[in-house]
């Protein structure tokens, strides 16, 4: 029986751990590196980590630094914790990254060039003041390729004059970089890569405050470190240097956001980085079945840069792998939600412990399609959906602008939101009176009859809109909690009341989004009041966290990101891959298992690199080892994706887990192709299964097949009326009987 927090013992948090563990919970000192394989109970090791430096090693609380990349991540992180410490004030410093730095850089918002109010904006206030910035320079180009690259920028630790433009392009990119950050600063605002980029330059540039926070942070600890990018590592090695006490935890085989800056390099260089560093392989895997993992290391194997370790598990082999082949897209989708049926029938599992898998957010059609028509309940997981939705993100720009009047992103998004006939024309002139001031679009409509063109009635309704915004922003300043300034805002806009005087059944949806906003803020509120007030930093210091109610909603609401997306109790789990790290279910699918799908065309082209197809693989590792008991790989011989019909070879992936691994479908002859010439990177298509189709002669008409009646598995009867090629991979135009005309490779035909 577990004991009290106050009555557990040193023991009691070692108890149950296996030697590496213990090995990483018990550390001494110094830089430590923990490769955690996937279900190696990494957070288990963490949040003991914390526990036992608090209560064995007498360490204070607030010197200890744990950061990861999600809220959900640290959310129980900071659970399990509370667990294991006995009740006080004093509280280890548990975040996000994001989350970390925008408190330190509001502490220090002055010395960074802002003011404690500033605001987060997200990627669609960004987006518009890129074309506002190429607009004014009068650079052409695509808004989303501009922001991409000033996105990569910040992700790699430069700001604009640290550019080094090598072609016009990136002198291009580095002018709208330069105005983009003017624009922000002068709207005292922020984007996600400024919360990380202004604090690693302040803390370059001040040494005391660096040392400051060097000494405070006795002990830094990081979670999923294979996911972090450069200016992150950059953060770290400020506040933990070298021979500092920098415990990093991860697995270079689950890295895969390079497309977004992840640098797998700060893992795999770890070790000569922080020299002597100890590293401790967390190998047993307490989630997969043995034959999962065995068939995850086959794959993950065959990359070279990678460090050497393997998953095992004392549990029972379990199940093969399932191998579902079919003619198409169609097919494919309708035997997994048959499937996913006969799991939850047979009593193996139920809806809410099974997922399928996809490599890209366009096959999800066909199999949502095929789960309704299945009567299979699913949620498509993904992480900001409900505050993406327009109205709530009208919402949250009167709330920010209830804490910043000067963000011009969120008063043009709003000026007319509800309708107040406050058109484009008169918006027009107050940007360019403000662009030729100097000052913001709230400061000019304080005296709008100074903007030039503008008639009286505009006049009159700007001052009106001023009112408005003057009396949110009074009560803003005041508001005690978040709900309450939410509930205010609501009221003094009518943006509620307006969608329910719409009467129709979308107006009535947005509406209640809305009011469901308030359910957000309550819950905010009231874990705010739980948690207390915040404990000084340190003793005889001011506490860390001073962001006043209603900004901290809207900080915490900003920095929601794709991987907090919640699995929904009793539906079955659609998602990408990458949306795939962290969860786990009983019963796997992935989807799309063929060349050019998974891995994806971009790995395969001639431009590609190695590290492309290595990050493919380990996309397919991540997707194999979230499944515990059962694995199903699927592909289909042809498939029409993004309105072209393709024939793909199986997935290489397929080919590098050995064969008796599988169970192989009764009904489908499955052998080597005849040998061809190897791939790049030694992927040969002979090797490993792949669909016969040697058997199937059927489709080889011979001579002009114009006319001839012919039979599809699921089409049913038709007649060829057009043909391009000859011979059974021939492309053929059918008309069947229902009406529908297909265009079909003639290898899935049956003459009649």
């Amino acid at each position: 029986m577990i004991r009290g927090i106050s009555e557990l013992a040193v023991e009691d948090l070692l108890a149950g751990l296996n030697e590496p563990q213990l090995d990483a919970v018990q550390h001494e000192g110094g830089p430590m590196l923990v490769l955690s394989g996937a279900g190696s109970g990494k957070t288990r090791v963490i949040t003991r980590r914390i526990a036992y430096l608090i209560r064995a090693r007498e360490v204070a609380a607030w010197q200890i630094l744990a950061m990861t990349f999600t809220n959900k991540a640290a959310r129980e992180m900071k659970e399990r914790v509370a667990q294991l410490i006995p009740p006080s004030p004093d509280k280890p410093f548990v975040s996000t990254f994001h989350s970390a730095s925008a408190i330190l850089l509001r502490r220090h918002a002055e010395a960074a060039g802002l003011s404690k109010q500033f605001v987060i904006y997200d990627d669609d206030d960004q987006l518009k003041i890129v074309k506002r910035a190429a607009a004014k320079l009068g650079i052409e180009g695509n808004a989303r390729d501009f922001l991409s690259r000033i996105d990569a920028e910040k992700n790699a630790g430069r700001l604009p004059d640290q550019m080094r433009p090598a072609d016009p392009r990136a002198e291009s990119v580095q002018r709208v970089y330069r105005e983009y950050q003017r624009t922000l600063r002068a709207a005292d605002a922020v984007d996600f890569g400024d919360l990380l980029l202004l604090l690693v330059d302040l803390l370059s540039r001040d040494a005391e405050l660096r040392v400051r926070y060097q000494r405070r942070f006795q002990h830094v600890m990081v979670d999923e470190f294979q996911d972090t990018n450069a200016v992150q590592y950059q953060l770290l090695r400020l506040l933990a240097p070298p021979a500092s006490n920098l415990v990093v935890v991860g697995d270079d085989d689950q890295s895969i956001y390079r497309w977004r800056g992840a640098e797998v390099d700060n893992i795999l260089g770890f070790p000569k980085d922080y020299q002597g560093a100890k590293v401790v392989k967390l190998e047993q895997n307490y989630r997969s079945d043995q034959n999962i993992l065995e068939a995850a290391h086959a794959v993950i194997s065959k990359n070279r840069r990678r460090l050497d370790k393997k998953l095992w598990s004392d549990r029972p082999k379990g199940e093969q792998l399932q191998l579902l082949i079919h003619r198409s897209e169609r097919d494919e989708a309708q035997e997994v939600a048959r499937r996913l049926n006969r799991l939850r029938i047979e009593g193996i599992t139920d809806y809410g412990s099974m997922a399928v898998f996809y490599r890209t957010n366009a096959q999800s059609r066909v199999l949502e399609e095929a789960l309704r028509l299945a009567r299979v309940p699913y949620t498509l997981v993904s992480g900001r959906s409900f505050y993406d939705r327009a109205e709530v993100r009208d919402a949250s720009a009167y709330l920010r602008l209830m804490v910043n009047p000067k963000s011009d992103a969120d008063l043009l998004r709003v000026i007319n939101t509800p309708a107040r006939g406050i058109g484009d024309t008169t918006v027009e002139r107050v940007l360019e009176h403000a662009s030729a001031t100097g000052r913001s679009v709230f400061e000019v409509i304080e005296w709008p009859e100074r903007v030039n063109g503008l008639n009286s009635g505009a006049v009159k309704r700007l001052i009106a809109f001023r009112e408005l915004a003057d009396r949110l922003v009074k009560f803003g300043a005041t508001a005690t909690n978040a709900t309450d300034a939410t509930k205010y805002m609501l009221e003094q806009t009518g943006l509620v009341e307006t969608l329910k005087n719409e009467g129709t059944e979308e107006a009535r949806g947005r509406a209640e989004n809305l009011l469901e906003l308030l359910t957000a803020t309550r819950e905010f509120d009231k874990q705010r009041a739980e948690a207390g007030p915040p404990a000084p930093e340190a003793p005889g210091e001011e506490p860390l966290a001073v962001a006043p109610p209603l900004q901290a909603f809207l900080e915490q609401i900003s920095l929601v990101g794709e991987a907090d997306g919640e699995v929904a109790d009793g539906r079955v789990s659609l998602m990408t891959l990458h949306a795939a790290k962290g969860l786990e279910f009983d019963a796997v699918f992935i989807t799309g298992m063929e060349e050019e799908i998974f891995p994806s065309r971009r790995s395969t082209g001639p431009e590609a690199t190695e590290e492309d197809m290595s990050e493919e693989r380990r996309l397919c590792y991540v997707g194999f080892t979230r499944a515990r008991r059962r694995l199903y790989c699927s592909l289909a011989q042809q498939r029409t994706l993004f309105g072209e019909l393709k024939m793909n070879a199986p997935s290489r992936f397929l080919s590098e887990v050995p064969r008796e691994l599988f169970e192989f479908p009764q009904d489908m002859p499955v052998a080597p192709r005849p040998a061809a010439k190897p791939r790049r990177y030694g992927y040969d298509p002979s090797d490993g299964p792949t669909v016969d189709r040697s058997y199937d002669q059927s489709s080889d008409f011979g001579g002009d097949p114009t006319g001839q009646r012919v039979m599809h598995s699921s089409w049913g009867r038709g007649v060829i009326e057009a043909t391009r090629g000859q011979g059974p991979n021939a492309v053929v135009t059918v008309r069947f009987e229902n009406g529908e005309k297909k265009t079909i490779i003639a290898r899935y035909l049956t003459a009649l």
